[in-house]
């Protein structure tokens, strides 16, 4: 096995090891690849995407699998394989270098590069041969490898003028933080509302799941009309369109078009989790048993496909089904008529099937019109089991250690607040990544073959601590808080700096640029995650460190708040949580049914802390509640704390309303 051989297949990726049948001959992202083109002056071509990208299969097949491009690639290139999912600080800097060059980001990714890591152009999905507006890769290839040989003080110059603006981006941009600036993010979600289909903006549409939690967190606060509207539109659109999947449950990756019905087929399990999450709050705050059926179908697929049995979740389902996107989900209308007989017309009507030009003559599943009784049982029962005769798409069995955190959080809150989810297999997981901070005193990235892969970045650590912190809610075991701290102080130590936290602990000796990422994807950027772990963390433990710390980040990143407004919800929220406290309800004593209480009620972040025993921290606060009445509960928000109450029936109220008026936004 050669350098190139052995550098492609350490990586175990999936979507790298396809690389093993190309026909192009890649090298996996490793230093000897940089090297080689050094050895042989060539450029360098990057290819970044995953393996449940629809688009990435597309580009393998169609361009990368070309002759004519894969013979020119092998004799002036050195080509390397990157995949997003195991590599995300890699992915991150080389698509921000992506949009400044072209305005475009996203997978698969296309970036050109000198032997010394400096960009030189980059892309997304390329045809072999210009077609529809798209550059043709053969007279891309041509045109790097002209610029490389022959332009080399302007390619130089092009990436000096990269760099100066990726660093003038994630160089501090400090302000005095006002919480008040929500109003200005959400009177710019007002203006680009989409009043007809929910969202914001035109197509493509992602699921924009922080500004709904900004959202559902401010109407529930301040009781305005209008933030309860745009989080319902929404909500309702996508749990009702074809960007989730209605038989087996999940929401696939984004819709393709305004009116969330035809999606890209991918599922992933961070998107999911974050919206297991979503549609969990959801319930309670609005009440709708559409919110809380969308909670259990994606319960639902995790059962059928996704969970580890060791503890932990598979990462993706890929988009496509022996080369065909979708094929697992999408119906053809005879095929549809065949398998219902006669209750083709009802079903017709309940999807829209006959009301919709469909891509390929192939409907995508939506409710159109309501249905409920023995028709509908009978129409999903059938439907079920005739997709369940089909292939599945190809999963991918890595488990990603923030990404298993973030669904096993979910789990949790769901389990409390709608009596949905496998609180069970949560907790299992994170035994599982506590045992593992325990013995090697860090996190990797994930596991995929029983080995660890990576080593952890800034959100897997903080979607770790948010995690452990609800797993102690529901256990009161304290090694879970213990686990919790650890992460917390692995945080401040080797990731907060002056531009707030940076991605990873140590930057790739490639491209060793600092990221401090600020910008939801639509997942909470990673120091949005780290600021509401670890100010939970703070009101937790009652160490004010973690605290600070997250202040800090949040103050150094205030001024690009400020300019991207709804781009950075996740970070409004964090900044709220730090300003007024993360709400807390405090047990002590034995009392089941306080516990029980506690966890039923709802607050947008509220973390219940059990006290069954020694409780090792020095807050002052609860000091004083261990030395009064037990068991009682008291309720911590806005800087003060209630007196004990004792009775469940009446905790649920109390917690929904203490100091409710201090998070009000000041008009």
């Amino acid at each position: 096995m050669d350098a190139r051989e052995r550098c492609l297949s350490s990586s175990s990726s999936p979507f790298v090891l396809e690389g093993l049948k190309s026909r192009v001959k890649w090298w996996g992202w490793c230093k000897e690849a940089f090297e080689a083109a050094e050895r042989e002056d060539k450029p360098v071509l990057v290819d970044v995407g995953a393996v449940w990208c629809h688009w990435c299969h597309v580009m393998d097949e169609r361009t990368y699998n070309d002759e004519e491009v894969a013979e020119f690639i092998n004799k002036h290139f050195i080509p390397v394989k990157v995949d997003r999912d195991e590599r995300p600080d890699v992915d991150r800097r080389l698509q921000e270098a992506a949009q400044l060059i072209s305005g475009q980001s996203g997978w698969p990714l296309t970036v050109f590069m000198t032997p010394k890591g400096q960009v030189i152009w980059a892309a997304t999905y390329l045809p072999p041969r210009r077609e529809m507006g798209l550059p043709g890769m053969l007279e891309v290839l041509e045109a790097v490898l002209r610029a490389y040989r022959e332009k080399r003080g302007e390619v130089e110059k092009f990436h000096e003028d990269l760099a100066r603006e990726l660093k003038k981006w994630h160089s501090p941009s400090p302000g005095e933080p006002r919480r008040e600036g929500q109003a200005e993010v959400l009177a710019a979600l007002a203006a680009s509302f989409d009043e007809e289909y929910g969202g914001f903006g035109g197509a493509p549409k992602f699921p924009p799941i922080t500004q709904l939690e900004l959202l559902m967190m401010r109407h529930f606060y301040d009781g305005v009309g209008i933030y309860g509207k745009m989080a319902e539109r929404t909500l309702d659109a996508m749990a009702l369109g074809g960007v989730y999947d209605q038989l087996l449950g999940g929401f696939f990756r984004y819709s393709t078009d305004r009116s969330w019905l035809i999606p890209h087929y991918e599922k992933l399990l961070i998107d999911n989790a974050e919206l297991l999450a979503v549609y969990t709050k959801a319930y309670r705050q609005f009440g709708k048993a559409l919110y809380k059926r969308t909670a259990e179908g994606i319960v639902k697929w995790l059962d059928e496909f996704m969970r580890a049995p060791e503890g932990g979740y598979y990462a993706s389902q890929d988009a496509d089904v022996d080369g065909e996107e979708g094929g697992y989900y999408r119906w053809s209308l005879e095929e549809l008529k065949e398998l219902l007989g006669e209750l083709y017309p009802v079903a017709s009507k309940h999807f829209g099937l006959e009301e919709y030009p469909w891509p390929e003559g192939k409907a995508t599943l939506r409710v159109a019109r309501p249905l409920e009784g023995p028709e509908a049982e009978r129409i999903y029962q059938i439907l079920i089991e005739a997709r369940r005769k089909r292939k599945p798409p190809f999963t991918d069995t890595t488990v990603y250690v923030g990404w298993s955190c973030a669904m096993a959080y979910a789990e949790l809150l769901a389990s409390r607040l709608a009596s949905v989810g496998n609180k069970y297999h949560a907790v299992r997981t994170l035994e599982r990544f506590g045992v593992e901070l325990g013995q090697r005193g860090r996190l990797p990235r994930g596991f995929r073959g029983g080995g660890p892969v990576g080593i952890a970045a800034l959100e897997d650590y903080a979607y770790c601590i948010l995690a452990w912190i609800e797993g102690y809610s529901h256990t009161a075991k304290l090694e879970f808080l213990k686990v919790a701290e650890s992460a917390g102080e692995i945080l401040l130590a080797k990731f907060l700096e002056e531009g707030g936290f940076k991605d990873v602990e140590t930057v790739d000796e490639i491209i060793p640029t600092p990221n401090y990422p600020a910008l939801d994807t639509p997942n909470f950027s990673g120091n949005a995650v780290a600021a509401i772990a670890l100010a939970t963390l703070s009101e937790v433990t009652g160490d004010a460190k973690y605290k600070e710390a997250a202040y800090r980040a949040v103050s150094a990143l205030y001024g690009k708040m400020e300019r991207v407004g709804p781009a950075a919800s996740g970070l409004w929220i964090a900044l709220d949580l730090l300003t007024l406290g993360v709400p807390r309800t405090v047990i002590v004593g034995e009392s089941p049914e306080l516990i029980t209480a506690a966890l039923r009620a709802y607050r947008p972040w509220h973390v219940v802390v059990p006290i069954t025993g020694d409780w090792p921290y020095k807050d002052p606060a609860v000091r004083a509640m261990l030395n009064g009445p037990k068991p009682a509960a008291y309720i911590c928000a806005g800087g003060a704390c209630s007196l004990p109450v004792r009775e469940p029936e009446r905790l649920e109220k109390t917690i929904e309303e203490f100091m409710k008026t201090k998070y009000a936004l000041p008009l």
